[in-house]
């Protein structure tokens, strides 16, 4: 897979507080999970739901450009809900 970021992406991410590496370490996490979402505006996004290497949990949001190109949009952590979901996830792998 190929990934590029977004331009507005590192501002999301300042906004965020998450860096560049988190969110490309949760890219190539062996332990990661891929989960269709849509925008607010109803687009079709690729949300990828892993830790980073210092365990940190977060959320990347990735648009596709072609067949194996993804462009990074942004990276967020975890709620509270969605770690509960992630780790019953990770339980059962």
């Amino acid at each position: 897979m190929h990934f590029e970021w977004w331009p507005g992406a590192y501002a999301l991410l300042a906004d965020a507080d998450v860096e560049p590496w988190e969110a490309i370490e949760v890219l190539y996490s062996a332990r990661r999970r891929p989960r269709p979402a849509r925008t607010a505006e109803g687009l079709p996004v690729l949300t990828v739901w892993g830790r980073t290497d210092s365990d940190r949990p977060l959320v990347v949001v990735l648009r596709q450009l072609a067949e194996g190109q993804w462009q990074i949009i942004r990276a967020v952590e975890m709620t509270p809900a969605y770690i509960r979901v992630f780790e019953e996830w990770e339980a059962q792998q």
